[in-house]
């Protein structure tokens, strides 16, 4: 079965390379944690590149890390190139040759401190490298040319309620160069190993572009387009289409396309069920059609054992040596655990590291599917076994789980601080105990031996759990709810009254509900401690109240002191100082008084209210005295403000209802004097009076016949004696006076001007009686 490809790259498998194409072909982030210092860690890029003079140039790598919640850059981290440039090996030379598959990783690596108090948001942070640009002979991607890199890598806080969190990021295993031939069942170990152990969870994902051209732009960062039939599942057609095994991280895919095609793979990092960080890489795999009529069967064997025999085991200081099929048309490529070996190309390798062997075989002078042989198992002991622990010892209980990497055919001994555990003979420890452990290998054939490395384990930290009000007080207020707040692990178990409480585990809790609480806190570490209990009562609901003020006439109404129950609470709105109300600073309206009370001090205030008005004070606006004729009947309209709402008029003589604000007078017959009351809402209240004068009607006769025979000789007015101010104007009909006198005592018009007959006909009279009446106009005939 041909080997694809871990083609990461392929750009220009399927077309030669053209002028415009760029060297990034893909990569990840790691971040390992140096263990010395909290906070140490060293960050490293990993690209693929094409090996031209564009990659040449790329000398360095601009890293932003940033704070995942709000996007808010922590700081930049600059990382210079670390190490040699290495090819990457392809078990088909030729192919590789042929298609100009000539690929190399470089390595950029930057030595950081990050504080720990600084990087203490629950939500983590994350790290993101930018870089352009794609290949353009990338299949399933719109515009590869124009389309960016963005590796993204995030990691938790390294400190959590005091506590540092030790934590490394997944690593990836290095690539080999593989293709993948079109119509074959194609798998490959893509998966990785966690420094710490984590568990770790694989899924297939969209790659991201890059954002504004900016190396250290924050997130969101954009998605590539996929063109049309392709997606994050479907990066690479075939029955069945590329997937990854969630657990494993290995790839498969029986691709039914030929191309190069971009995916990505996202690996979570899982710690005690909670996720914790992750990391994206970011490739490229080619499917090419493989001829399948040329392909190699060789054959492998452990040099100077049977042929049969497929595995052997290595003291320390030996070595053995592989041997393959000779053929002098064959490319040999030496893998051990799938890796393809630098400098293992023939058709021999002597080997001392434990592994298991193949060799893949392909053609010199033909691109074709590759052969492989069976795998040789080398067991060796030529190095220190290497000792892992899972668990955690806690500061009172826990377990770890100590286990050397194995070697068949081997018994074990474990040793604690130089002492052997009796009845300890497996390749992995329990203990309860902390201590530096090793073990030690004997083979049981050879009788050869080999010790592990040693390995520390210490207790951790005592987990302080604490449980507190977020008030301040162990009680809930009648209209709030009370946080409780969690400390001292990451996720935590609550109970109230002995009883759990389902679902939760986040450290705060919004409860209404009385009663005991407590929790246990689980750390990183996995180890718990348990909070003392927390007894929460309520405070009892208060009903305050504000005693209703009078109505306050006009601004100039006295201060008056505002009641309000229970004691202890405050007053507040306009005019208000203290439990004082002033009219005068409050000024006139209606004025929304309440009266504060808090059931306790951390607890949301509880009001009453009443209004306060202060009423405008009336005013009354009438004549002093009017001069009316005797029978009159007539209305009296003061002019009045203050929205007076009570009416009275006195007397009521002449008055047809006195309890209006517009009086109606009927038949006045005398002189007369009323005085107006008014009252307002406010009971705020004003008068003023009138004098009202009656006089008779005055009559001005129409005609008189100055003719000398004693008989309405002269034209006089009726009832003149009571109109003391009157003034009497006849005019011609040219406007010419001819009669003009004042005062009650004129004897009247006698037909002549300057003592001359002014002649027979009809004129025109002007009577004012008084300043208070109006001037009465009319016809006046003349005739002797």
């Amino acid at each position: 079965m041909a080997r694809l490809i871990y083609s990461l790259f392929m750009v220009l498998l399927l077309c030669p390379l053209s002028a415009t194409a760029t060297h990034q072909v893909g990569g990840q982030l790691a971040m390992r944690a140096v263990g010395d210092i909290p906070g140490h860690f060293t960050i490293t890029v990993t690209n693929y590149f094409e090996d031209n003079n564009r990659a040449a140039a790329v000398l360095s790598a601009t890293i932003g890390i940033f704070r995942k919640r709000d996007n808010v850059q922590m700081t930049t981290v600059f990382a210079p190139e670390s190490g040699r440039r290495s090819s990457i090996i392809y078990a088909n030379s030729f192919c590789a040759t042929q298609r100009n598959l000539n690929f190399i990783t470089a390595t950029f690596t930057a030595d950081v401190q990050l504080s720990p108090g600084q990087y203490t948001d629950s939500e983590g942070y994350y790290l993101s490298y930018q870089t352009r640009n794609r290949n353009g002979g990338i299949n399933n991607l719109t515009n590869p040319l124009q389309t960016g890199f963005t590796f993204y890598l995030e990691f938790p806080p390294l400190t959590t309620t005091g506590k540092y969190i030790h934590n490394s990021s997944p690593q990836f295993l290095p690539v080999n160069g593989e293709y993948v031939c079109m119509g074959e069942a194609f798998t490959y170990a893509f998966g990785g190993t966690d420094p710490d152990g984590d568990e770790l969870r694989y899924s297939l994902i969209t790659p991201l572009n890059a954002k504004n051209n900016n190396a250290t732009a924050a997130a969101p960062y954009p998605d590539v387009f996929f063109a049309p039939g392709y997606s994050a599942t479907n990066a690479i057609p075939g029955s069945p289409a590329l997937s990854v095994n969630p657990q494993t991280g290995q790839l498969s895919v029986t691709a039914s396309e030929i191309g190069l095609f971009v995916f990505a793979v996202r690996v979570d990092e899982y710690r005690n069920g909670q996720k914790i960080g992750e990391v994206r890489r970011d490739f490229q795999l080619l499917v090419v059609d493989c001829p399948s009529t040329q392909k190699p069967n060789p054959a492998a064997q452990i040099k100077d054992l049977p042929v049969t025999a497929t595995k052997t085991t290595l003291c320390p200081g030996e070595s053995a040596t592989l041997v393959s099929t000779i053929n002098p048309d064959w490319n040999y490529q030496w893998q051990r655990d799938g890796v393809n070996l630098a400098n293992a190309a023939s058709s021999s390798l002597v080997v001392t590291e434990q592994g298991e062997y193949t060799v893949q075989v392909s053609l010199k002078n033909a691109c074709t599917q590759v052969g492989s042989t069976q795998s040789l198992t080398i067991n060796s002991l030529n190095s220190k076994p290497t000792l892992t622990a899972t668990g955690q010892l806690c500061a009172t209980d826990g377990v770890a789980s100590l286990h050397v990497s194995n070697v068949p055919d081997v018994s074990y001994q474990w040793f604690r601080d130089g002492q052997l555990v009796t009845g300890a003979s497996l390749d992995s420890l329990l203990t309860t105990q902390p201590g530096t452990f090793q073990a030690l290998l004997t083979h049981l054939t050879l009788g050869c031996q080999v010790r592990s490395d040693q390995l520390k384990l210490a207790r951790a930290p005592a987990v302080l759990a604490t449980l507190k009000p977020a008030s301040g007080f162990n009680r809930i207020c009648p209209a709030d709810p009370l946080v409780l707040v969690a400390d001292g692990g990451i996720t935590y178990v609550w109970s109230l009254n002995g009883a759990p409480i389902a679902g939760l585990i986040e450290p705060l809790y919004t409860t209404r509900t009385t009663g005991t609480y407590n929790l246990t806190a689980t750390d990183a570490n996995g180890c718990k401690g348990t909070t003392l209990p927390l007894s929460i009562s309520a405070v009892p609901p208060v009903t305050p109240t504000l005693d209703s003020p009078p109505p306050f006439c006009g601004t100039t109404a006295p201060v008056y002191t505002l009641i309000g129950k229970p004691g202890g609470g405050l007053f507040d709105g306009p005019g208000t100082s203290a439990a004082l109300f002033t009219p005068a600073s409050a000024g006139l309206g209606r004025h929304m008084l309440t009266y504060t009370v808090r059931p306790a001090p951390e607890c949301s205030p509880v009001s009453a209210t009443q209004v306060a008005v202060v009423y405008p004070i009336p005013t009354i606006n009438l004549p002093e005295e009017l001069l009316t004729f005797r029978g009159n009947t007539f209305t009296l309209q003061p002019e009045l403000t203050g929205d007076p709402t009570a009416f009275r008029w006195s007397p009521g003589t002449y008055l047809s209802n006195a309890q209006t604000s517009a009086a109606q007078i009927e038949n006045i017959r005398q002189s007369i004097t009323y005085t107006l009351w008014i009252e307002n809402a406010g009971h705020c209240t004003a008068t003023d009076s009138i004098f009202i004068s009656v006089v008779d009607h005055l009559y001005v006769p129409d005609a008189f016949t100055p003719n000398g025979d004693g008989k309405n000789d002269r034209w006089t007015l009726i009832n003149k004696a009571a109109y003391p101010a009157i003034d009497v104007t006849v005019f011609n009909r040219w406007g010419a006076v001819i009669f003009h006198a004042t005062g009650p005592d004129q004897e009247g018009f006698d037909g002549k001007l300057n003592g001359i007959d002014v002649p027979d006909g009809v004129y025109t009279y002007v009577v004012r009686p008084d300043p208070k009446l109006p001037p009465m106009q009319g016809r006046l005939l003349l005739l002797r």
